[in-house]
């Protein structure tokens, strides 16, 4: 990645907690702050909900992943992006990457998961653990938001004047770890969220 886009996306800084912004009312603050499956949030507040893949390949990671990662360097990675479609609008893009080495020890779903979501593997495994999340607001030039814009272009005028709230946690099973990241997106300002978690909790690690 050249070093002044590595600038621009260390700009959209993570942190461990979600400040206060007007922009976001309380009902988006429940989505993102939520624990549980956020997967299973979602089909208790829509009619109709569906996983769309978009893509799963080989790729490098961004500049502000592979640390959080634990990688010496920006080594290719398995990379998953899907769409988390509510009553046929899409609601919250989600970034997978996991360490190749990892992926068939620790992470066997992951090659045959399909359309189906994440969560589902992840929150019924009590080997599963999940660090504390990281909270960002995502400007239009972040790569994550740029590649949402490309796979939903009908939205693209919408998405590209404003930040998009995201959030991400490490997964941790055996010596693997997935980096999950999920970007909020504007059906869940108004779609109300359920007030408790569904869903078996996965295990939180104490922050470090």
């Amino acid at each position: 990645m050249p070093d002044a886009c590595a600038a621009r996306v260390r700009r959209c800084a993570w942190s461990g907690h979600l400040p206060f912004d007007a922009a976001l009312g309380a009902n988006l603050r429940r989505w993102i702050t939520g624990e549980g499956s956020l997967t299973a949030r979602l089909i208790t507040a829509s009619s109709r909900f569906r996983v769309s893949k978009l893509s799963q390949r080989m790729e490098r990671p961004l500049a502000d992943e592979w640390h959080t990662l634990g990688l010496g360097a920006p080594l290719p990675v398995i990379a998953r992006d899907v769409l988390l479609v509510c009553d046929n609008t899409p609601a919250v893009f989600g970034h997978t990457i996991v360490h190749p080495r990892h992926a068939r020890r620790d992470w066997p779903f992951l090659g045959g998961l399909g359309d189906r979501p994440l969560g589902g593997a992840l929150f019924v495994d009590p080997r599963v653990r999940r660090d504390p999340f990281e909270f960002a607001r995502l400007l239009p030039h972040h790569p994550l938001a740029q590649r949402l814009r490309r796979a939903l272009p009908e939205f693209g005028e919408e998405l590209a004047g404003i930040m998009l709230p995201a959030r991400r946690s490490v997964f941790r099973r055996g010596a693997g770890v997935m980096l999950v990241t999920e970007v909020f997106l504007p059906d869940l300002a108004t779609r109300p969220a359920p007030r408790t978690a569904t869903g078996m909790p996965v295990p939180m690690r104490p922050p470090r």
